[in-house]
């Protein structure tokens, strides 16, 4: 993906996830639309990256996870927001392709992680995951800060951005 592409990798952009809940507590048409989008490209780690809005990236992923309730050992969400350096180490660790190939189930992972920006920590977990969206804010995600965040984590493992909720 050219790093100055900041849009899904499919033709169309990813829908923008606005209200991730809606009322009652299910997850709003937007999320619903994204997990469909993911559920079908080839991935066992995801990560979200939101740079400036940890706890966005962090709803969105529950929100994710609400959408495969009926089947809920499809998708497990992990909090690698503010986490100190060896938190980030160990969940990288774990979400390790190494260790995930050895694993006899299939769930997959989805991982709300700091912008390298923030945290530089987060570079190595990031690396570890198969794909990665970036959440975006308008009127406050710089555009240099997000090309930045590809350049450091490596373009290739980027799969689209979603516009998150503020």
């Amino acid at each position: 993906m050219d790093p100055r592409d900041i849009q899904a990798a499919e033709s169309e952009p990813i829908e923008a996830v606005r209200n991730v809940q809606v009322s009652g507590g299910a997850p709003s048409k937007a999320v619903c639309a994204l997990w469909y989008r993911l559920a079908g490209l080839h991935w066992r780690t995801l990560a979200l990256v939101a740079p400036g809005n940890g706890p966005g990236a962090w709803r969105i992923a529950r929100a994710l996870v609400e959408v495969t309730e009926s089947r809920p050992r499809l998708l497990k969400a992990v909090n690698a927001i503010d986490a100190s350096l060896e938190r980030v180490a160990a969940v990288a660790h774990v979400l390790s392709p190494k260790k995930l190939v050895a694993a006899a189930d299939r769930t997959r992972f989805v991982v709300a992680a700091d912008s390298p920006l923030e945290n530089p920590g987060a570079i190595g977990l990031l690396s570890t995951c198969d794909a990665i969206v970036l959440v975006l804010e308008r009127r406050r995600t710089r555009i240099p800060d997000a090309q930045r965040i590809l350049e450091l984590v490596g373009p290739e493992r980027f799969i689209g951005a979603v516009l998150g909720p503020a």
